[in-house]
């Protein structure tokens, strides 16, 4: 190999920022499919973006289920409803994977670059986001908290950077939070972030010796402020904050919305996530000198909310590597790791480092896109009523409907404004819908009821459900059934 070709190729080899970046953008790039047949909330969410800039406006009052029509509805993800439509508008699926691949990408990569920038260790880093990554991982879902993700990783680098003393600009605060706050309700780890570092603020103005710089708490409060007078720039104003708070504090929805309930250890999906609450343990006991209280606070607190609700591991999967790479210099405390992190110095010196990822990205996303893929990302028939609906857009029924939870954002989505759903993932926010869902598919006491209170007339549910049964004892005749799904409807 000649001199000219070799430096051709060493133009090509990526640093290894730019292969953590490779390794995740890929990662999801390839459980695609998974992606989008976890649950059906992408679809619904398309729908509203959809609905967004047909109108102009979010809309304030519920239009996709008919329990709750011309309720107050609170818009908190229409944001992320119109980036996901105009995505699948411009690219279909695979334009949606592709945006989702990218988002979790970047938010590990946000996250490295600016440990790679305060630290000299780099392979230690990289293991530990790959880990959080994982942890996350369990969470890889097309749906608004992936810009969840990212904009927690820019949060936690911008607050930490003004601790440290490093200028940043106020307004990037409030000009962030609003755009979260309009994308996904998660906006309050924002909030938790700028609590802990206010916490280690007061403990070491209270208990040490070295005092804290008070413009530093100064500042901290002023983004606060302002931070929370911009997540009132919505189109419910006040009232997402009492949306997500009483969502949050609701009980029954909490115990019976599976990914808000404890993490199961046993699945081996939680792994990573003991790992990582192990690993942040026995560093914050042994290592206890090099965190400041603000990052004690951060991780003891977005640990215990992934303990309490699994919901919440992929915040800590971002939370914990930021704070374990910023605090620590735990090269030094693993003999082998100098040498390999000599070996990498003296290669990257020599490469260009950064046009592989730029020049694989466009080129997988073109692949992505072309004919031999396009059907690689897709709803499957065997998770949703597929068939059925296209059924049902050949033959539409009257009257109102009972479906199936999971299946509501894949019916609204191709079948409204028609046809209005009993029940999706995002309308209930109170529990009384869920609650009567659950009477009927339990078949519990007055069930029937619920029935006759609605005046529903057919039903689209798995085949396999005790409903299913119980209907078609009552006479209910069946209109269409495959693997999947069955519409069966009252005499």
């Amino acid at each position: 190999m000649n001199e000219t070709t070799s430096s051709h190729i060493k133009q090509f080899l990526p640093h290894i920022d730019a292969l953590l970046f490779i390794i995740l953008f890929l990662s999801t790039l390839s459980v695609g499919p998974r992606m989008l047949n976890i649950d059906g909330d992408l679809l619904r969410h398309i729908l509203m973006g959809k609905v967004v800039l047909e109108t102009g406006t979010p809309p304030t009052q519920e239009i996709f289920s008919y329990p709750y029509e011309n309720r107050s509805y609170i818009p908190h993800e229409w944001l992320a409803g119109v980036i996901y439509y105009a995505v699948f508008f411009m690219l279909g699926l695979n334009g949606v994977v592709l945006l989702a691949s990218i988002l979790i990408a970047a938010t590990f990569g946000v996250i490295y670059s600016e440990a790679l920038r305060n630290h000299s260790g780099k392979v230690v880093p990289f293991l530990l986001l790959m880990l959080g990554a994982m942890v996350s991982s369990v969470h890889w879902v097309a749906r608004p908290h992936l810009f969840t993700m990212l904009f927690l990783a820019i949060w936690l680098l911008l607050t930490d950077r003004l601790c440290r003393g490093v200028p940043v600009k106020t307004w990037i605060f409030p000009a962030l939070m609003l755009l979260w706050a309009n994308t996904h309700a998660e906006f309050i780890a924002g909030f938790l972030v700028l609590f802990a570092y206010l916490g280690g603020w007061l403990w070491q103005y209270l208990f040490t010796r070295s005092r804290p710089v008070v413009d530093r708490a100064k500042d901290l409060i002023v983004i606060t402020l302002l931070s929370f007078a911009a997540s009132l720039l919505n189109p419910a104003g006040f009232r997402i904050w009492d949306t997500v708070l009483g969502y949050l504090n609701n009980r029954y929805l909490m115990s019976r919305i599976v990914e808000t309930r404890p993490p199961n250890f046993a699945n081996v999906g939680y792994w990573p996530l003991l790992l990582l609450l192990g690993i942040s343990v026995f560093l914050l006991i042994t290592k206890r000198n090099q965190f400041t209280p603000a990052q004690f606070f951060l991780i003891a607190g977005f640990g215990v909310m992934s303990l309490v609700s699994a919901r919440n591991s992929h915040l800590f999967g971002v939370v914990a590597p930021f704070v374990l790479c910023m605090s620590m210099q735990i090269t030094k405390l693993i003999w082998p790791i100098n040498t390999i992190e000599q070996r990498i110095a003296e290669v990257e010196s020599k490469i260009n480092g950064y046009l592989l990822p730029i020049a694989l990205t466009v080129l997988v996303s073109a692949l992505a896109l072309t004919f031999p893929l396009r059907d690689f990302n897709r709803f499957e028939p065997t998770v949703f009523p597929v068939d059925a609906v296209q059924w049902l857009e050949n033959n539409p029924q009257s009257g109102r409907m009972f479906n199936a939870f999971d299946w509501g954002g894949y019916i609204l989505f191709h079948l409204w404004p028609e046809q209005k759903v009993f029940i999706e993932s995002q309308t209930d926010t109170r529990g009384e819908v869920t609650q009567k869902y659950e009477t009927v598919i339990t078949l519990g006491n007055g069930w029937q009821n619920i029935f006759d209170e609605y005046d529903i007339t057919w039903v689209l549910i798995p085949p396999g459900w005790d409903l299913t049964l119980e209907l078609r004892t009552q006479g209910w005749e069946t209109a269409y059934q495959d693997q999947t799904a069955i519409i069966l409807v009252m005499r």
